[in-house]
């Protein structure tokens, strides 16, 4: 399963608007099916296939072929005063 460290979940809760913060919002990673790239973005609730990953601060929800190509993986980030990003190692 994917690891989020504590970087990549502040980022990740940073990007939820104060008002969805408690709901169901969270980050969704998906493979896109002609160019078999990665993809983000946010989401207010999982789809019913989606794995979950909780960490103290935010939610990654995972396709099944994400959740199966980022087995092992942890997802990253890197923020400083002028762009924040995310990475995979």
């Amino acid at each position: 399963m994917l690891t989020v460290t504590e970087d990549a979940a502040t980022l990740i809760r940073s990007l939820i608007p104060q008002a969805d913060r408690d709901g169901g919002t969270g980050l969704r990673i998906v493979v896109d099916p002609d160019h078999h790239s990665l993809s983000m973005s946010l989401v207010d609730k999982p789809s019913s296939t989606d794995d979950i990953v909780h960490s103290d601060v935010a939610r990654v929800f995972l396709s099944p072929t994400a959740s199966r190509r980022l087995e092992k993986r942890t997802l990253r980030a890197a923020t400083s005063a002028t762009r924040s990003s995310f990475f995979l190692d």
